[in-house]
């Protein structure tokens, strides 16, 4: 028996797949498939917490913005306890917000003439973890001086 092809023949495999090898396709089949699936979910929610984030950056930048055109007696009269502040409806009418996010508003008294005002906005991320996002603002009688952010 001759097993060199000829000119116009080539060698051809007469026997089928055997179990083992398609036990292994499938065993790797099922490694593609699982790590598609975990990195679709880790995909998710990035978005996710990208959007949160988003989200808690607006509600400081609004209300900022309220505190930046109040005057002074209104600023002055802000207990300095930590009180939550109401939110704008435009906020929670989102399907995404909802009730999700609470702001808190603290006030310290520097010195006379001067309010430190920080913001703080805390919610549930998508792992179940506390995500806080801060403002901080510094105000007097002049109106708002500078701010900063700061994220936990």
């Amino acid at each position: 028996m001759n097993l060199r092809p000829t000119s116009g023949s080539s060698l051809r495999r007469t026997r089928g797949v055997t179990i083992l090898e398609v036990a292994m396709a499938s065993l790797v089949m099922a490694l593609v498939l699982s790590t598609a699936v975990t990195t679709l979910q880790r995909a998710f929610i990035s978005l996710q917490n990208a959007r949160d984030l988003n989200i808690a950056s607006q509600m400081l930048q609004s209300e900022m913005e309220k505190l930046r055109l109040a005057d002074w007696t209104t600023v002055s009269s802000f207990p300095p306890s930590a009180t939550t502040v109401t939110l704008d409806p435009a906020f929670t009418a989102n399907p995404f917000v909802g009730n999700r996010f609470t702001l808190s508003r603290t006030v310290a008294d520097p010195k006379t003439g001067t309010r430190i005002i920080t913001l703080q906005v805390v919610w549930q991320g998508a792992d179940n973890r506390p995500l806080i996002r801060h403002l901080a603002m510094r105000y007097s009688r002049n109106g708002l001086y500078d701010y900063f952010y700061s994220q936990t």
